[in-house]
């Protein structure tokens, strides 16, 4: 695996969007289904391995605050403990967990986008869009992670990174299945919409319960 050779394509594709460029990347040997899973495989790693880090600096920053839970009364110093024990825990079981989560929502991702291009008359392979998607989405999944140490200010520039990978899936779709402008956005925003309505069901679906609950209980 020649590293040097990955940060260039990683580079390439987010530096110059468009079509051209995932033309030329679409052309290659490499763009197989395999070399995709090797990249989405070796960004969760690396995800899970800044993810581990953020869980010895919240562990570490927990520690740090002693003196001031040795102020807190005995019964509030234990609850403490075991809210940092067990959040560190969580985030190290979560981190190690993305290793075999990611890649496999990656591969449905992939999917489903592949269903939608080809009901709509596109006509492309699922491997090599799998590698013209990974091209992206594995460097922006481990430039996503390391602005997870920023607080505030990294959760925003994610949220930015967020909706350029939906215009360079836009590209990839475009251009590996061959649809027209007008199909490619299509294809782009269904998914998002369905998402979106889905947590619109599922917030509705909690509101719903709770105010069921409480109301029930007065």
């Amino acid at each position: 695996m020649d590293l040097q050779s990955i940060l260039q394509t990683w580079i390439n594709v987010l530096t110059k969007p468009g079509e051209e460029v995932f033309a030329a990347e679409r052309e290659k040997t490499s763009a197989t289904l395999s070399t995709a899973l090797v990249w989405m495989i070796l960004a969760a790693v690396v995800t899970a391995l800044l993810g581990l880090l953020q869980a010895q600096i919240l562990g570490s920053a927990m520690g740090g605050m002693g003196q001031i839970v040795d102020l807190l009364p005995s019964e509030l110093q234990g609850e403490f403990g075991t809210i940092a024990e067990s959040s560190a825990t969580e985030w190290t079981g979560f981190s190690l967990l993305s290793i075999i989560f990611l890649p496999l929502f990656f591969l449905i991702g992939v999917g489903v986008y592949h269903l939608i291009a080809t009901v709509l008359g596109g006509r492309g392979q699922y491997g090599r869009y799998a590698y013209l998607t990974a091209t992206y989405s594995a460097p922006l999944m481990i430039v996503g992670s390391v602005l997870g140490f920023v607080p505030v200010l990294g959760g925003c520039l994610n949220l930015i990174l967020g909706i350029y990978q939906f215009v360079l899936t836009y590209f990839a779709v475009k251009v590996e299945y061959g649809l027209s402008q007008g199909r490619a956005i299509v294809v782009v925003v269904i998914p998002l919409l369905a998402g979106l309505v889905l947590a619109v069901c599922l917030a509705t679906l909690v509101v719903g319960t709770l105010v069921a609950v409480f109301g029930g209980s007065q």
